[in-house]
């Protein structure tokens, strides 16, 4: 967890939409702390922004965590030089590698800052802050800190929850001890529940109500309340809606109407993701490429694959969905709405529904492929492919077989990697166990 945060104002804000510094007059702003920081509605705000550059991290919206799920699943291998990687794609995660570590660290640090943020606006007098300006902000922040739970709690199983931080708490902070997967759960739900209806953005830069109303599905999802899913998605059908070709989905610097959240980078700002999976002729080094089995598995006519450059060659095939490697501009999605219309598939398709087959073929249309029928027969196998598809490179993978349970079978049919059910948890940190004087190597997760 991380162990001190000092707001560096000056940096962010420059990067992330526009700076407030004239408006805040603030002298030094990089020597202060949040609760030294927060003072108003508009420095509340500010301060909020710092949670989205943390989401900037290339381990936390970049090109790290849709490698890994990748990588660690079947859509890609691993073809360079990374010692890191390559435990990854074997399934043989060591408990000191290092971009673990990174991972679990920089999804605390959007949880630390979101609960500085909301401790100290809440903290925060009507003088100051009106009700009016202070509820959105708060929403925000509890919505990110639920994402944060939820990215870390789907591939680490119990982690700590808290709402301690060194500026607010000093070294009570560092040491909290580590919670069981169903209670990180129900704390997301709570904080999804804050959140609930009390945004008010409109930039799917940012979280929406609509974003919100996404991660609750997908959390009830991951927990098998396929209901509840499915009374969280009606209302976002229609209210966004698909993207005429798929290859414009990932045009540079454009948008369109399927986004419903993105991480914005801009050249200050790189995710690193064309870089890790272009080749070096294109200003990248290819540590990364599409698997050999993905390439073989996509069905005849599906335009998809044509965001694989050189897509009937493994050797040389390279992902171009991300565009930039020098500058690193692309706006990953965190949500957009081809997710909501399979989510609806699959809810409806288990239990019959015979409208499932209407929302998984909207995807597929648009894809080039022939109709298909979904039913409660064929639904793991059918979401879990037409999920494949669609989103590789994404970052959906690895969870989306360890959801559907199909995990075995996959890892097994990789060239490389054996299967271990204890292995369907990544392993904590050692740094994190070493640093924590609540947590201890009997709250290792099994068979590391």
């Amino acid at each position: 967890m991380k162990k001190y945060f000092l707001i560096t104002i000056l940096t962010f804000t420059v990067l992330f939409f526009t700076s407030c510094e004239e408006d805040l007059n603030i002298t030094d702003p990089a020597t202060l702390s949040l609760d030294q920081f927060i003072t108003d509605a508009a420095t509340a705000e500010t301060a909020l922004l710092n949670a989205y550059h943390d989401l900037q991290s290339t381990f936390v919206g970049g090109a790290y965590p849709k490698m890994f799920s990748g990588l660690y699943a079947d859509n890609f291998d691993h073809t360079g030089s990374f010692p890191t990687f390559t435990e990854v794609w074997t399934n043989n995660i060591l408990t000191s590698n290092v971009n673990m570590g990174s991972f679990y660290q920089n999804h605390f640090d959007i949880i630390n800052t979101t609960t500085e943020v909301i401790r100290v606006t809440e903290g925060l007098g009507d003088a100051s802050i009106s009700a009016a300006e202070k509820a959105p902000v708060l929403a925000e922040a509890h919505a990110l800190r639920a994402y944060a739970y939820f990215q870390l709690v789907k591939v680490f199983g119990g982690v700590p929850i808290t709402e301690l931080t060194v500026p607010l708490d000093g070294d009570a902070a560092n040491n909290v001890p580590r919670s069981s997967e169903a209670e990180v759960y129900s704390y997301i739900e709570s904080e999804i529940a804050a959140a609930a209806g009390s945004i008010t953005n409109s930039s799917n830069l940012r979280f929406t109500n609509g974003a919100v109303q996404v991660l609750k599905a997908k959390v009830q999802l991951y927990q098998g309340n396929y209901a509840g899913a499915e009374s969280t998605l009606q209302p976002l059908l229609g209210s966004y809606s698909l993207a005429p070709t798929y290859a414009s989905l990932f045009d540079v610097g454009g948008d369109t109407t399927e986004s419903i959240f993105r991480v914005d980078y801009t050249a200050s700002d790189s995710n690193n993701l064309s870089f890790f999976f272009f080749p070096s002729s294109g200003g990248g080094r290819r540590e990364v490429a599409p698997s050999a089995e993905l390439l073989a598995d996509f069905e005849d006519g599906d335009v998809r694959k044509e965001l694989i450059a050189n897509n009937t060659d493994f050797t040389s095939s390279y992902l171009i969905k991300y565009q930039d490697p020098g500058g690193g501009t692309d706006q990953p999605y965190v949500f957009r709405y081809a997710d909501v219309v399979l989510m609806y598939a699959e809810v409806l398709a288990r239990r019959d529904d015979a409208e499932a087959s209407t929302y998984i073929n909207m995807i597929r249309t648009r894809a080039g492929l022939a109709d298909v029928v979904l039913t409660s027969s064929n639904v793991v196998d059918v979401i879990a492919d037409e999920r494949r598809f669609e989103f590789f490179g994404e970052g959906d993978r690895w969870d989306d077989i360890k959801r559907l349970g199909i995990a075995q079978s996959v890892i097994e049919g990789k060239v490389v990697g054996s299967y271990d059910v204890n292995r369907l948890l990544w392993p904590i940190p050692q740094e994190e166990i070493d640093t924590n004087d609540a947590i201890s190597q009997t709250d290792q997760n099994p068979g590391y």
